[in-house]
């Protein structure tokens, strides 16, 4: 019977840069638009069982993505990207309740404001120069 060896085994870790947590966070938002497709031909469908299936599904995937915020990120887009996911949570919300279509485009253009957020993350771009679709400062009124 052959011996355990006694030298301890060394997983070797993946490095984890910010590149690929950005290509995994792009990535992550594919499935969010995949569902998120799912969710209106459902709902064009009246097939409130799949679009129920869909939004519970794009819901943990998106308080996923949520809870994966990097810490190397800036607090100032840390705090952009905490705001968009959470509002993208709120519009997936309200559509689950009144099964509103408009609600759905909205997510649309949160998920292209994310997918800004995290190229320039990337491309390490200024902030004061993305042309956003959806502006918190104006919801706001700050």
């Amino acid at each position: 019977m052959p011996q355990p060896s006694q030298s301890p085994i060394h997983y070797q870790q993946p490095e984890c840069s910010q590149e690929n947590g950005t290509q995994l966070m792009q990535l992550g938002l594919e499935g969010v638009e995949a569902y998120l497709l799912r969710i209106r031909t459902a709902l064009e469908r009246r097939d409130y069982a799949a679009k129920k299936v869909a939004i519970d599904r794009v819901e943990h995937l998106v308080q996923h993505l949520l809870l994966r915020l990097e810490e190397q990120t800036s607090r100032e887009r840390m705090i952009q990207l905490d705001r968009l996911y959470r509002y993208l949570l709120l519009k997936l919300a309200y559509c689950n309740m009144f099964n509103d279509l408009d609600a759905l485009k909205r997510c649309d253009l949160v998920v292209q404001d994310l997918r800004l957020e995290w190229s320039c993350l990337h491309e390490k771009a200024q902030h004061g120069q993305i042309p956003r679709m959806i502006d918190f400062n104006d919801m706001l009124g700050a």
